[in-house]
């Protein structure tokens, strides 16, 4: 064992590091003085504040066995130039933290404030407390560049799901419990019932205007309605990837049963009505499979696509 006397030195000394710190009165510190830091001893009521040239504004603080770091991201209307607006960038942003906390990233809390000009985005990163001083301003960095890609990839490859079935009574309200839960995982919603009509377009143009803009078609199948017709020009002529939910026991008809078994493309998803939401998941995450197996093999196998 170490000396007594040793231990209590070392305590000592970085107690009166973090009372100078205090003293300091929360201002900002650079990365070399972070890296300096030895935040497996902070204390909780410290915050600190780190700006740094090309690392993002961040501040740190522990709870518990967390160190919990809070990364801001300012995106100034005036002087953007990216190819989609702030405002819809900052949302993608968001929705970006909402996926990959849902994928199993250790974010949380993602927030968004417009002020005028300034747009802000906000989310925490949980860090273990006894992560090495050396690893955390490089697990923030990668943590940043990780929801700044993921947003860009939202806008640039329309990160929607198009949402069909029956669209009166309860079942509207059976639709919307599907969006909630889609949207709270970060992805966009549509709701065909909800969306505007254009004069001179036709019901199926309209359906297929949003199902080829949206990454898959999610169909609650469980009561007929106006998507049996749908489905025919969604699945079958568009080659959509498309996800049917359906309450165990029910359905609308037994006319596509076959289908599941004929297009790898479809899908079904059976489900109990207390499991929806986590049926909706399933649905999401089998889409999500499909297509990164359709790229790949396409990757591989078509000339203009190889690497």
């Amino acid at each position: 064992m170490g000396d007594p006397e040793e231990f209590e030195e070392h305590a000592q000394r970085a107690q009166d590091e973090w009372d100078n710190f205090r003293e300091q009165d929360g201002d900002p510190i650079g990365i070399e003085e972070l890296n300096g830091l030895d935040l497996r001893n902070l204390p909780e009521d410290i915050r600190i504040v780190v700006m740094d040239d090309y690392f993002p504004e961040t501040t740190i603080w522990r709870e518990g066995d967390l160190l919990i770091c809070e990364i801001s991201e300012h995106l100034y209307t005036k002087y953007w130039e990216h190819k989609f607006s702030a405002y819809a960038f900052a949302e993608a942003m968001e929705r970006a933290v909402r996926r990959l906390a849902h994928e199993g990233h250790p974010f949380a809390e993602p927030s968004r404030d417009d002020e005028d000009v300034h747009v802000f985005v906000r989310w925490r990163l949980r860090l273990p407390r006894d992560t090495e001083p050396g690893q955390i301003p490089a697990s923030i960095k990668a943590a940043f560049d990780l929801v700044w890609h993921r947003a860009d990839s939202i806008l640039e490859n329309s990160d929607s799901v198009l949402i069909l079935g029956k669209d009166t009574g309860p079942a509207l309200d059976r639709l919307k419990r599907i969006a909630a839960r889609l949207e709270e995982i970060g992805y966009y919603t549509y709701i065909i019932k909800e969306q505007p009509d254009r004069p001179g377009e036709g019901v199926v143009q309209k359906v297929l205007r949003y199902a080829l803009s949206s990454k898959f078609v999610l169909i609650e199948n469980t009561e007929a309605s106006g998507h049996l017709y749908e489905i025919p020009h969604i699945a079958k002529a568009a080659e959509c990837v498309t996800v049917v939910l359906q309450e165990h026991g029910k359905g609308a008809t037994w006319m596509f049963e076959d289908a599941y078994a004929k297009h790898k493309h479809w899908h079904k998803v059976t489900y109990e009505d207390a499991g929806l939401e986590r049926a909706v998941e399933e649905a999401a995450a089998w889409a999500e499979n499909f297509v990164a197996e359709f790229a790949d093999y396409q990757a591989a196998n078509l000339p203009w696509l190889k690497k």
